[in-house]
């Protein structure tokens, strides 16, 4: 072969879909070779990131027992494809949730087997090593089948670094700041850092991704008021830091009801790689709601723009619990869930009605994360 044609191979091969892609790797030594070269792993995914290909939309069935998990094409909401899952559902047992997604990576978390990094595209899977005895024995876990904001997890790549990061907050019974750990792919281990600043206001409060950076809301420690504060761990420096809020006595979409700065973070998420977040306007006097504020540029205050307004009474989920997943195609809608108790609702940006999503083939109850899929190995 010459070696212009040889030159043009990775090109070409990592505008394919990852299934076709290990399809190829039976094709010859060479492609084998190159198709599991970490360094072709990472061009075929800047492919994907730069011409919005491959993405999937993960729905996982938070309700029924099932060992099973589900995606779709997001654009189109078809070609349904199912999958073994990284820990097996029982009744009456802990179910398993995703924590974050990263790179066509998922962060699997269940509350007796641990968590795992999986990659389920390519049905490759990682099970972390268990925390050091005497740091989960002070660990002061709340009882319950799903959410515990006693255990409060995050999942990243550390760009600086080239490693993917597992990040568990765990409320002690020793000590009132939460006890923080964090894993590393790299070393296949886990490392103490310092206590988080802040305490958790709500269960649903899984780390939000941005800039090198998990974001959680959260309160200063003892005062408990809904959530006060957006707050970030960078992941190289594995530092603490406070994020910019938006000015808290405007809202363009009023209520009626005297409440504008009288609201408190519900969570961070991310909005077309942008961070945002959820005011709480539970107790407004007129209409409980919530409004969506996305940070259009990152660390500047002036840029936080509200995006949406949802109220209790005309909303399709319980709002106090949603979370927005991504934008559609075309950028007009947003989908929300709200954990999998309902099913998930996209939002209409033009007319602001709502329309409950429903996956031919696939549970009505779920939770969904976005992914893309890759060649990532763990």
């Amino acid at each position: 072969m010459s070696p212009f044609l040889s030159d043009l191979i990775p090109d070409i091969l990592c505008r394919l879909p990852v299934k076709t892609l290990i399809r190829f790797r039976c094709v010859a030594k060479p492609w084998r070779s190159l198709i599991d070269d970490p360094h072709f792993a990472k061009l075929h995914l800047e492919h994907s990131s730069r011409t919005g290909a491959n993405v999937k939309l993960f729905l996982d069935n938070c309700i029924e027992c099932d060992d099973k998990a589900y995606a779709v094409d997001f654009d189109s909401l078809d070609n349904l494809v199912r999958f073994p899952r990284p820990f097996v559902a029982e009744i009456t047992k802990y179910r398993s949730r995703i924590i974050g997604s990263c790179n066509g990576l998922l962060a699997v978390y269940h509350r007796d087997s641990g968590i795992a990094l999986w990659n389920p595209t390519t049905g490759k899977r990682r099970y972390l090593p268990p925390l050091d005895e005497d740091v989960a024995d002070d660990h002061d876990a709340l009882p319950g089948y799903y959410y515990d904001k006693n255990t409060v997890l995050g999942f990243g790549y550390d760009e600086i670094s080239n490693d993917y990061k597992v990040v568990k907050m765990l409320k002690s019974k020793t000590q009132t700041p939460f006890k923080v750990m964090v894993y590393s792919l790299k070393s296949d281990s886990w490392k103490g850092i310092g206590d988080c600043p802040y305490d958790f206001p709500t269960n649903y409060n899984d780390g939000a991704y941005v800039n090198n950076a998990l974001h959680w809301v959260g309160d200063e420690i003892g005062e408990f008021h809904g959530g006060q504060v957006i707050f970030a761990l960078d992941l190289s420096t594995e530092k603490y830091y406070d994020v910019p809020e938006g000015d808290r006595s405007i809202k363009v979409k009023e209520c009626g009801g005297d409440c504008l700065e009288n609201f408190g973070y519900m969570n961070a998420g991310v909005l077309g790689g942008c961070l945002c977040v959820s005011r709480d306007y539970s107790t407004c006097p007129v209409k409980d709601h919530i409004n969506v504020w996305v940070m259009k540029e990152y660390g500047v205050k002036e840029s936080w723009t509200e995006l949406l307004y949802l109220s209790r009474d005309e909303w399709l989920t319980n709002i106090f619990h949603s979370r927005a997943v991504g934008y559609s195609k075309n950028g007009d809608k947003v989908l929300f869930d709200e954990g999998g108790g309902q099913q998930p609702a996209w939002f209409d940006l033009e007319d602001e009605t709502g329309e409950t999503l429903s996956i031919e083939g696939a549970p009505q109850l779920v939770s969904t994360v976005i992914y893309v899929e890759s060649l990532v190995s763990v």
